[in-house]
């Protein structure tokens, strides 16, 4: 790099033969870096281009270092960064983005964004996929593990057997799209803080509790609820919420450690998901479609879904003076979101 520059820089020079520190100051001649001592002689002299200037770090000393592994520490950054700039020199990017706020804080912007478009939408779309390579086998057994997790927050059904075969039967009786691994059942517990609610489980089992079929019946509402969960098996919806919770809990995991949690927590991820509104969406076109294909009016589980939407309205009305004991959180609202626009759709889908 040819010029030179008047510039001198103090600097500790270790020579690798000894580990005492020589006091030098640095100086650029004619393409070379020269060492001079305290007397002013020259210690050293090499070439520009073969040696290895360190990245800046803000506190600490630069190392500008030798073909041999002598090298100097700089703790004058200015001074070097001007010598250095003198010769042409250029930081490298890394190092240039380390040193500026604005760097620091366009990163920092990116990064969150990266996050939240990666939750939001990458990850979604991942578990979508992920979820249809499942093997069936797989599936049932998470079923079965999420149902004995359930079974120890509620109680055995108390609904009449009259009742319960009427559900069945009439959620058998229904034609729907071809749903190849999944076997369907119908299981009632008393839900007890669960309240009113219904629960797909993965593998195709349906929980119902009592509390839903004492609001709504066992009329067409109860079968459009049922069609509903059915879509959210089809779909795969719980095992794509199941692998969305795994990933958040495998990155915590892998930053503080002990993955027995996340293999113990996966049953009660199920239990306490909730599902998304483009689930919602789905599940709801779905049930839908059910009820058309076997000549039922939609509006009998928009029916449904109001009744739950009072009731649990009332419930938290009563409740407002509880912090404690706020039903608000449970029941069929806490694991399906509702909107007014979602039962207007509902309504709007019986043509």
């Amino acid at each position: 790099m040819p010029g030179a520059t008047p510039e001198r820089v103090a600097a500790r020079y270790f020579d690798t033969r000894s580990s005492r520190a020589h006091l030098v100051t640095i100086q650029v001649q004619q393409g070379h870096a020269e060492l001079h001592d305290a007397q002013g002689d020259v210690l050293r002299r090499a070439p520009l281009a073969s040696l290895r200037v360190s990245e800046r770090i803000r506190r600490g000393p630069r190392l500008m270092t030798f073909d041999d592994g002598a090298y100097c520490e700089v703790t004058d950054h200015a001074a070097f960064d001007a010598m250095l700039a003198a010769t042409g020199y250029r930081e490298g990017m890394v190092s240039r983005a380390q040193n500026s706020w604005r760097m620091a804080i366009l990163s920092l912007v990116g990064l969150v964004a990266f996050v939240v478009v990666s939750y939001f939408y990458l990850l979604p779309w991942t578990a979508a996929l992920v979820a249809k390579t499942i093997p069936s086998t797989l599936e049932a057994q998470l079923g079965n593990a999420t149902l004995q997790s359930l079974d120890e927050l509620v109680r055995p059904s108390a609904l009449p057997a009259a009742d319960q075969q009427r559900i069945r039967d009439s959620f058998a009786a229904l034609r729907r799209p071809e749903d190849a691994g999944h076997n369907y059942r119908i299981l009632f517990r008393k839900g007890g803080r669960i309240g009113a609610n219904a629960l797909a489980l993965p593998g195709g089992t349906i929980v119902v509790t009592d509390e839903l079929v004492d609001l709504i019946g066992t009329g067409a509402g109860m079968t459009g609820v049922l069609a509903h969960e059915a879509g959210h098996v089809a779909e795969r919806h719980g095992l794509q919420q199941v692998f969305q919770a795994s990933v958040v809990g495998a990155m915590s995991t892998y930053l503080f450690g002990d993955v027995s949690v996340l293999l113990a927590t996966v049953p009660a991820a199920v239990l306490s998901m909730r599902y998304s509104r483009e689930h919602e969406r789905e599940a709801d076109a779905f049930a839908v479609q059910v009820m058309r294909d076997n000549r039922l009016p939609p509006a009998a589980l928009a029916d449904a879904l109001q009744k739950l939407e009072e009731s649990h309205g009332g419930r938290r009305t009563k409740q407002a003076a509880s912090d404690e004991h706020d039903d608000g959180k449970s029941g069929f609202f806490s694991t399906h979101p509702l909107t007014r626009e979602r039962i207007e759709a509902i309504r709007g889908g019986g043509g």
